[in-house]
C-alpha cells in the first residue's frame, strides 16, 4: 500500500471502521491521521503503513490521534516501536515521529500505561503544539 493513500481499514463484522490517512506536508514529512477503533485487528496494517511512510518521508511523521475512539495495547505497541525506529532528523535535530493531537481515550491509555512521557509536549513540536493541543484540521495547512 502506498503511504500517500488512504487506507479504509478493517471493516469488521460489527461494521466498526478504522482509517489511516497519510498526507504529505510539502516539507519532506507527512501528517498521519488515525480515526476510529485502532486495535489488534488493524495493528499490523498500522505498522506497515507507518514504517512505509517513514521510509518515504525523510523528515518524518506527525500523527493526529484526535479522532481515535478506541486504542488498545497492540496499537500502543506499534506507536512505541515506530517512535523508537524513527529516531531523530540529524539535520533539524527533532524527532522523526511526533504526535500533534491525542483523543481523550488515547491520552487515558498513555496515562494508564505510563507511556505519556514518550509523547511529550514541546519535544520537537513547534511552539503551541504537541499532544492534545491542536484539534484535527487546525494548524499549518498541508501543501
Amino acid at each position: 500500500m502506498s503511504p500517500a493513500r488512504e487506507s479504509a481499514g478493517s471493516a469488521r463484522a460489527d461494521d466498526v471502521r478504522s482509517t489511516i490517512r497519510v498526507e504529505p506536508d510539502g516539507t519532506g514529512g507527512a501528517l498521519v491521521v488515525l480515526a476510529g477503533e485502532i486495535d489488534q485487528d488493524c495493528a499490523s496494517e498500522l505498522r506497515d503503513v507507518l514504517f512505509s511512510a517513514l521510509g518515504a518521508y525523510t523528515r518524518g511523521l506527525v500523527l493526529d490521534l484526535s479522532e481515535v475512539t478506541f486504542c488498545d495495547c497492540a496499537c500502543l505497541n506499534v506507536l512505541l516501536r515506530v517512535r523508537l525506529e524513527a529516531g531523530a532528523d540529524p539535520v533539524h535535530r527533532v524527532p522523526r515521529f511526533r504526535v500533534r493531537s491525542i483523543s481523550p481515550r488515547v491520552s487515558r491509555l498513555l496515562e494508564l500505561t505510563g507511556t505519556l512521557a514518550y509523547f511529550p509536549k514541546g519535544s520537537g513540536f513547534p511552539k503551541g503544539s504537541g499532544p492534545g493541543t491542536q484539534p484535527a484540521g487546525e494548524g499549518a495547512p498541508l501543501a
